[in-house]
């Protein structure tokens, strides 16, 4: 019985039109982005799609800010609220 609702749930995540998986190639970060609504993070909903993941990649200070706010805490090393230091001034 166990198996059969095991099955049953990973076949409903599997079959879910809203669900994505995503992996990078780069060697230095090397976890599975899942997107899907069920495992959202941050608060930013679609103005947290495709931004980018490290600062060498930001192309202003708001955009960085804004991937802090969802949920992208390796911008900022030093925790003192100030992402990308290199392009954000105050750091």
């Amino acid at each position: 019985m166990k198996r059969l609702i095991l099955a049953t749930v990973i076949s409903f995540f599997a079959m879910s039109s809203n669900g994505t998986v995503t992996t990078t190639d780069n060697p230095f970060y090397n976890a599975v982005e899942v997107n899907h609504p069920l495992f959202a993070k941050g608060a930013g909903g679609s103005q947290c799609k495709g931004l980018p993941r490290v600062c060498g990649q930001m192309v202003s200070c708001e955009q960085a800010k804004q991937a802090l706010k969802c949920g992208n805490t390796r911008l900022d090393r030093d925790k003192d609220g100030v992402p990308c230091e290199s392009i954000c001034p105050g750091g």
